[in-house]
């Protein structure tokens, strides 16, 4: 999105840095929130069948690099093959896990779309994200409740990182998260891995 005609440019140009984002580690911010427990989603947050960006897709990949392929869906699982460079592979299914969930404070009522019903947020209340859907809408929890399609233009995007003024969301403290995928060897091997970032082929728009 360019300020003038759209923000669907700048959204475009940025796609790379906001997935990568994304999926690191949040901030080093450890402002707490005032909010009941209740309010708060629960965690780790583990959101099946997840494909975290624009274009993202499950499909034939090819490995960039070594990858460590472990026999479940854990870090300290047994490590059942590794991949080499060039190696194909199918990724069956992911599964991205939060975490930590980021967390969003507005300094003014904001009205945010969803695909379910608008979420009506007062300043002091926390908009709670999880997993990002990709073209700027994210999966989020607000007052008890999971929303999908939450419209995050106007606090995920380049103009609120550059005129913050312009903005009526600020994010206060990122989220982690982490995203394990589930793949097949052509041999038939099956596994987990949680380094997806070392695989081509993953986005049906850019490779």
């Amino acid at each position: 999105m360019t300020v003038a005609p759209t923000m669907f440019a700048v959204r475009g140009i940025l796609r790379g840095v906001l997935v990568c984002s994304l999926l690191a580690l949040g901030s080093n911010s450890t402002v707490r929130s005032q909010e009941p427990f209740g309010q708060r989603p629960p965690v780790p947050f583990e959101d099946a069948g997840a494909c975290p960006f624009e274009g993202c897709v499950y499909r034939e990949w090819t490995a960039k690099a070594v990858v460590i392929v472990r026999v479940e869906r854990r870090r300290d699982a047994p490590v059942s093959f590794s991949l080499q460079a060039g190696e194909k592979v199918t990724a069956l299914t992911g599964v991205v896990v939060t975490l930590r969930p980021g967390r969003v404070e507005f300094r003014q009522p904001k009205t945010l779309n969803t695909s379910t019903k608008p979420i009506r947020i007062e300043p002091g209340q926390t908009l709670y994200l999880l997993t990002y859907q990709g073209e700027g809408f994210t999966k989020a929890w607000f007052n008890g409740a999971l929303y999908r399609d939450v419209d995050a233009s106007d606090f995920l995007n380049a103009v609120c990182d550059f005129q913050p003024d312009r903005c009526t969301g600020r994010v206060v403290e990122r989220w982690q998260s982490e995203w394990w995928v589930n793949v097949r060897t052509r041999s038939g091997r099956l596994g987990w891995t949680n380094e997806p970032e070392k695989f081509d082929g993953k986005s049906a728009i850019g490779g």
